[in-house]
């Protein structure tokens, strides 16, 4: 088996708790993703030493769950994990062990994770350590669950939903066994926190491998998040996966596209429900609600549309249009788009070459009626982009005047 090259901190780190006697590995996803040729984005190691042992050896470190054993190593202004391994508790609450109890023992640490792909250890000199053929299930695109399925489930409802996750990220297929316990345990994923679900729910609507996002209503997990929205990805599956596959890995367009068929009011309330922050919220809801609105092909339509919902919004449009309505000019919208941008014309009050100041100065007055002046001047600018200077528009002010 070929070896892994190990960011040398991360070798620093393992090394110094060996010299220390201490064993040392790197697990978890960074070990599944070296061996699919992925580059980690980070690195976790667990060992034996104990989180007072570990600290003592590294001049930087700070407390990051440190009652279940973790401590954060900085090494060249990057954080490393470094985890003792630990045997849990029971889960209460399908999320958090109720306690943990430190262990020397390795395999019973791997026991409490996830599935077998990321339950598998490795040492720069000892390789890899694989208790539960998780490297079977990486060259075979299986997930697995460690050990009993179900129990894994139980613990961390969240597992299921990261199980749907990995299968739409890395194309794997669920064992026959993980999918059944999955699906008979599927109501525990209502004790996992809403965020903690859009977070995975964003992640998943990013993944290269939609043929795999059925997994999520076909199970019924959706169901128990959302029933509304399972009955309705159900209701176009295909056509939702071709304009998924279609669209660019960016968290709002897609989203879009998995509410398409929702009112503004309805994306709302559903979004609300999974805790949006405020600007995808907003963006959202914007794009639904112009989304089957002909966009213009004309500069000076176009530019009033830039100034009322925004460049990013209006370019999203077009991308979204582009997807989900084919016989729409988006092409036309798209080159006078660039035109616009290419000319640098004036397409908000801000890049306007007057201000309320300037209007004051020549005698308007502040309030509801320099506001109205704005717009007009703004309006007049977008017919004639060639015509934003200071001169021309205070002319033209005093015409409205």
């Amino acid at each position: 088996m070929f070896s892994v090259a190990l960011p040398q901190d991360v070798l620093y780190i393992i090394k110094t708790l060996n010299q220390a006697g201490h064993q040392a590995y790197i697990v978890g996803g960074c070990v599944r993703d070296t061996i699919l040729h992925t580059q980690p984005k980070d690195w976790d190691i667990t060992t034996s030493a104990k989180p007072e042992e570990t600290k003592k050896l590294f001049s930087h470190t700070f407390d990051t769950g440190i009652q279940h054993g973790t401590i954060t190593v900085v090494l060249n202004h990057t954080n490393y994990e470094v985890t003792t391994y630990r045997i849990e508790g029971e889960y209460e609450d399908c999320r958090h062990p109720s306690g943990v109890t430190f262990t020397n023992n390795l395999q019973e640490d791997l026991l409490r994770r996830d599935f077998t792909m990321n339950a598998i250890a490795y040492h720069p000199e000892e390789g890899y350590l694989d208790f539960f053929h998780g490297m079977e299930d990486i060259q075979s695109k299986t997930i697995r669950g460690v050990g009993a399925p179900a129990l894994r489930f139980q613990e961390d409802a969240l597992r299921m939903l990261r199980c749907v996750r990995f299968a739409a990220q890395l194309g794997f297929d669920v064992e026959e066994e993980t999918y059944q316990a999955l699906c008979e345990n599927r109501e525990l994923i209502k004790k996992i926190s809403v965020e903690r679900i859009h977070d995975e729910m964003d992640k998943l609507w990013l993944c290269h491998h939609e043929d795999k996002m059925p997994l999520l209503w076909q199970s019924g997990l959706l169901t128990e998040i959302d029933e509304q929205l399972a009955n309705r990805l159900m209701q176009r599956e295909h056509g939702l996966l071709e304009d998924l596959k279609k669209a660019p890995k960016e968290s709002v367009l897609r989203w879009t596209i998995v509410l398409q068929d929702y009112s503004p009011q309805e994306a709302k309330a559903f979004l609300k429900k999974l805790k949006f922050d405020n600007d995808s919220l907003k963006r959202i809801c914007i794009l639904l609600e112009n989304i089957n609105q002909a966009l213009p092909t004309l500069g000076y339509p176009l530019r009033g549309l830039i100034s009322k919902l925004g460049l990013e919004a209006v370019s999203q449009l077009i991308i979204l249009q582009e997807i989900l309505r084919p016989t729409a000019p988006s092409l036309q919208t798209a080159q006078c788009l660039d035109k616009i941008i290419a000319d640098g014309d004036c397409l908000t009050l801000k890049e306007l070459a007057v201000d309320g100041q300037m209007l004051m100065e020549i005698g308007v007055p502040k309030g509801k009626e320099l506001g109205k002046l704005l717009s007009l001047l703004l309006d007049f600018v977008h017919q004639n982009p060639e015509r934003n200077q200071k001169n021309i528009l205070l002319e033209k002010a005093r015409e409205f005047m």
